[in-house]
């Protein structure tokens, strides 16, 4: 298992290092804001999966995205003045996964690029110093 760990934490790093990418250039149209909402999404699954895989390994409950990220607090995976940051990032990846709204589209990517981020940051160093 540990080697799947392994790689899937790999995964979410070049993930987040393409939502990066998208958030270091400046944002000119709607499809720059796509895009960097299409890297949160696939950068989020890949976090949460993650997660998923080693609360799995150390034999805890498996679920969807809301327990698994319970799961990740109680692992420390995540630290726990992040909860409100991933907790939002569920919410928004729902909403935007279902519905796309071009209003709603400007908060979340302005979310992305002064919370998540980091957010995401912070949990990717955890899984690394745990597993590398």
């Amino acid at each position: 298992m540990r080697d799947k760990i392994i790689n899937s934490i790999k995964n979410y790093e070049k993930a987040l290092k393409k939502l990066h990418e998208f958030i270091d250039e400046p944002i000119v149209n709607e499809r720059d804001r796509a895009g960097i909402i299409q890297a949160f999404e696939f950068t989020f699954e890949l976090a949460w999966k993650t997660f998923q895989k080693v609360s799995k390994d150390e034999k805890m409950e498996i679920g969807g995205p809301k327990t698994i990220i319970k799961q990740a607090f109680r692992l420390d995976l995540v630290e726990n003045n992040f909860e409100d940051d991933w907790n939002l990032m569920l919410e928004d990846r729902n909403l935007m996964s279902h519905t796309y709204k071009e209003d709603l589209s400007y908060i979340v990517s302005e979310r992305i690029k002064d919370r998540y981020v980091i957010a995401f940051d912070h949990s990717l160093k955890k899984l690394k110093e745990r597993y590398e």
